[in-house]
């Protein structure tokens, strides 16, 4: 059974819909050093590469056991983190499999720098938040400057609107952040039908050969997306 990390925010109804696909769902605490809307979001709370799952010191102290029973190589980035932008992005970021690594580059972990082989600087510093990894080579995202920066690095890229996400706390949430992918469908943390650019959102996935799974009939919802390990 593949275990799945999501914020302990998610909803019960989302829970019921990840057990019913074979997940093991663990629930991340919220970390105080984070704002209190996003304190649980797996896309600001971990990092996780070939195997490797990067987090906050602290965070971990806090969670010594959640971590240490997940079966995979844990390791803590040096640097601490804040509550405010740019502090709290530290872990904010989307490598390719070839290792081309998309980021403010300025504010990302040296940890997670040390796992690239390219960079690409962009403005957008929720990176990993902003952006929805259909495949490895084609990303959905609610950044236009994602999408192109994306698009010349030769991803497959199409931009769509953040409204219609919800994000408590916030004004709205991001695509990736109510998202996560399989080998075989993207899943999504409420009812994606009833997102503004549904339509352009299907065509684009099942272009890329997945299906669209709703984990729930909920308003879409961004919960900081999930890890599969």
């Amino acid at each position: 059974m593949r275990k799945i990390l999501v914020g302990n925010n998610i909803s019960e109804k989302c829970i019921s819909g990840l057990r019913d696909r074979g997940f093991e769902v663990v629930l991340l605490p919220p970390f105080s050093m984070l704002d209190g809307p996003v304190s649980t979001h797996a896309d600001m709370l971990t990092f996780y590469f070939g195997g490797r799952l990067l987090t906050h010191g602290a965070y971990y102290t806090e969670n010594k056991e959640l971590f240490d029973g997940l079966g995979v190589c844990v390791e803590l980035i040096p640097e601490s983190v804040g509550s405010t932008y740019p502090d709290d992005i530290l872990l904010n970021a989307v490598l390719t499999e070839e290792g081309i690594l998309f980021s403010k580059t300025s504010a990302i972990s040296e940890a997670v720098k040390s796992l690239a082989t390219a960079f690409v600087g962009v403005k957008q510093g929720y990176t990993a938040c902003s952006t929805c990894r259909v495949t490895d080579k084609a990303f959905l995202t609610t950044d236009s400057g994602l999408c192109r920066q994306y698009t010349e690095n030769g991803i497959r890229s199409i931009a769509v609107t953040k409204e219609g996400i919800d994000l408590p706390g916030y004004d709205c949430g991001f695509i990736g952040g109510s998202s996560f992918v399989t080998e075989e469908a993207v899943c999504f943390f409420g009812r994606v039908e009833d997102h503004p650019d549904y339509e352009n959102i299907k065509a684009f996935v099942e272009g890329e050969g997945k299906k669209i799974i709703s984990l729930s009939n909920e308003k879409l919802t961004d919960i900081g997306g999930a890890v599969v390990i």
